[in-house]
């Protein structure tokens, strides 16, 4: 540890040898020694050096010791700053003056030397003591102000209260006023009251702890104060409970808010999921306690929402979602529509008591007519499409959220047959398709050892030259078991169970030989394969590019992986890193789906790519749809910038087909020029294929 600095130490005396005698004496001390010739010299060197101790003559011309010392305190407003005042043995008025103006101790001449040293290792240490008391005094006042504390005291024997200054604020009572018990018991809430003056009586009679929180009322509003007491344990004391109280009122406070948030959706201001299982499960308990009476978990989920976000951006889309809330909200009425609540991002749920499960589902569908009405939203009228769907306890189970989960599988049952809404299945059939579901996912599992994937190609066109010069890799299933299954159903299982990984590694190997066969037969077309997340996030993604290149002898530009936009965004400083790595292979790299995630032009700037992918629900639209022509010309303005191809998919007319090229698409994909076909007559197309003019 370094040493302390040298205490500074101010001499001021008018007498030369004087101020000699005493930087000798205090130099051994390795003290720092300042001098003054009078006291006009001493204030002004208090300003500039600030000295740790002040040894200052009584008798001096000009401005004397008294006057010099009453000006530093007064400058410094410092009670700590030692003063030490030098004057005559027999001077006694002179010493009460000296303390009078701001002195801290007096030393007699002639000076004792010894004692000097003394007296000055004294007076630094107090000086010390006296700055760390009233930092400790600030410090615990600072604390008691930030948290609101104070003091209080019980004078049993009297049975009266006091408190420190800051009891005066919270009940408007002067900290000087004692006050009787009973009478600071009226201030406190009705609701609280009686377990406050229970817990005084049993701090009093067997010296239990205090330790309660409670209501007092101070004008209109009520504050939340908690008191922590002991009674003292000997002499005086035994007859006082000393504690502490504290203002909780903005902590309560902030607590109830974050409690609200928690329990609700800050959109739509509807109880979340969590509150209204909650709140579910105390109806079915009433419900079952009655048992005349029925309750029906109902879930509504919105179609393809992101469109609304497309075209209406968040701001207005949160809107919509805040209308719906307030039409759900007209419906609860506390007898029938007990419950309503957003469950998902574009999902809301409602609970329903009725006699039966026939007047409940009336109910529930007299709700969702209301939600077909359309919604006037930002001078556009809007039509909401969604399905639902439901589960009745007791019918389908005794627990809210099965009952929810029930519901949520109704409903996307619902949306697949394209019903509007759908009941929960019945325990027998339920569990019938539970096992079809298993049987299903373990044909799946073994679809790749059984040789049951297989690929499919749909062709893009150059616009320019009116030839195919590439296709996507799409990926199909022919099971044994189940025949021909359409992807939407089996991708998202291998994604979710992980053999996604195997089977992607598999697509990328039999895309790139299919490749490389036909540009050993002159026909080299560029080959687009998908990556899913899962995929692209796995270590082994550029270990299974390399292996398919090497294994196959295709040539690198002849393969684009296909990343959606999305997935880019989830790590963008990992994707770069991995797109770039593809780049360096010689690999293309497309951004797939543009224009339906999230991703701002700065970070597409960022990305290393050779062609952006305008995805198909723009295109669908693009010749009547102004918000759809909009999106497609700004992308097509952003791949210019970058010098990367724009490829549109979904094209399925020549009228769509023609207004991409005139604003600059540079090639097209979709049913227009060819479905997803086996890889002959893929090649039989690209070889014989000529635009129509």
């Amino acid at each position: 540890m370094p040493d302390a600095p040298a205490a500074t130490v101010l001499v001021v005396d008018d007498d030369r040898a004087t101020r000699a005698m005493v930087r000798a004496v205090l130099a051994r001390e390795r003290y720092r020694i300042l001098e003054a010739g009078d006291g006009h010299e001493a204030v002004a060197a208090v300003q500039t050096e600030r000295p740790d101790l002040i040894l200052m003559d009584v008798m001096m011309p000009g401005l004397d010791g008294h006057a010099a010392c009453a000006q530093i305190r007064l400058l410094l407003a410092d009670d700590a700053l030692p003063i030490v005042m030098l004057t005559a043995a027999d001077d006694i008025a002179s010493i009460e003056t000296a303390f009078e103006a701001g002195a801290t101790d007096f030393i007699t001449k002639p000076i004792s030397w010894p004692l000097l040293r003394e007296r000055v290792r004294y007076a630094l240490r107090a000086g010390n003591l006296t700055r760390e008391v009233r930092r400790a005094r600030l410090r615990e006042l600072s604390v008691r102000r930030i948290a609101g504390l104070g003091y209080w005291e019980w004078l049993l024997s009297s049975d009266r209260l006091s408190w420190s200054e800051e009891f005066e604020p919270l009940a408007g009572i002067r900290a000087q006023d004692s006050l009787p018990r009973e009478e600071f018991l009226a201030r406190v809430h009705p609701d609280d009251r009686q377990r406050l003056h229970h817990a005084m009586e049993r701090a009093r009679d067997v010296g239990a702890r205090l330790d309660q929180e409670f209501r007092i009322h101070l004008q209109s509003s009520d504050r939340i104060l908690r008191v922590v007491g002991e009674r003292g344990l000997h002499g005086e004391d035994a007859d006082r409970v000393f504690g502490v109280f504290q203002d909780l009122t903005s902590i309560r406070r902030t607590e109830a808010l974050v409690d609200y948030l928690s329990l609700h959706d800050e959109t739509t201001d509807l109880p979340n999921r969590r509150l209204f299982l909650r709140r579910a499960a105390e109806r079915i308990q009433k419900v079952r306690a009655e048992n005349d009476r029925v309750l029906l978990i109902g879930t509504i989920d919105i179609h393809r929402f992101a469109r609304f976000n497309e075209s209406l951006g968040e701001g207005g889309a949160n809107r919509l979602l805040a209308l719906w809330g307030q039409r759900l909200k007209h419906h609860q009425d506390g007898g029938t529509v007990v419950e309503v609540a957003r469950v998902g991002g574009d999902e809301f749920a409602v609970a329903i008591q009725a006699t039966d499960g026939a007047a409940a589902s009336a109910v529930f569908r007299r709700v969702q007519q209301a939600l077909r009405q359309p919604v006037h939203l930002e001078q556009q009228e809007l039509v909401v499409p969604f399905s639902a769907g439901w589960a009745v306890c007791p019918t389908h189970g005794h627990e809210a959220e099965p009952l929810l989960t029930l519901a949520q599988e109704a409903q996307r049952r619902a949306r697949a047959q394209g019903r509007d809404d759908l009941g929960a299945e019945a325990d027998d059939a339920l569990s019938q398709r539970r096992q079809r579901l298993l049987a299903f996912e373990r044909a799946l599992h073994r679809a790749l050892e059984r040789q049951e994937f297989y690929l499919a190609y749909q062709p893009q066109m150059d616009v320019a030259t009116g030839r195919i010069v590439g296709c996507e890799a799409l990926i199909r299933w022919r099971s044994t078991e189940w025949g021909e299954v359409s992807p939407a159903e089996f991708v998202p299982l291998l994604e979710e169970s992980g053999a996604i990984i195997d089977v992607g590694a598999w697509v990328l190997a039999s895309a790139a030989q299919q490749a490389a066969a036909w540009e050993r037969a002159g026909l080299p077309l560029r080959v687009g394969i998908n990556l899913s997340p899962r995929q692209f996030l796995a270590p082994s993604l550029m270990e299974h590019i390399q292996s398919a290149l090497q294994s196959s002898g295709v040539s690198p530009g002849c393969i684009e992986l296909e990343i959606t936009e999305s997935l880019t965004m989830q790590d963008v400083d990992h994707s770069i890193r991995l797109l770039q790595r593809c780049r360096d292979a010689g690999v293309m790299v497309a951004i797939d789906d543009f224009g339906v995630g999230h991703s701002s032009l700065a970070y597409a700037l960022q990305f290393p790519i050779d062609a952006i992918k305008i995805d198909r629900a723009f295109v669908t639209h693009i010749t009547r749809g102004r918000a759809d022509r909009a999106i497609v010309r700004a992308v097509v303005a952003l791949g210019q910038s970058l010098g990367v191809e724009i490829i549109a998919e979904g094209v399925e007319n020549q009228r769509q087909c023609d207004f991409l090229e005139a604003i600059g698409v540079t090639q097209v994909q979709g049913y227009l020029i060819g479905r997803p076909m086996l890889p002959d007559q893929l090649e039989a197309l690209a070889r014989s294929y000529r635009r129509e003019v």
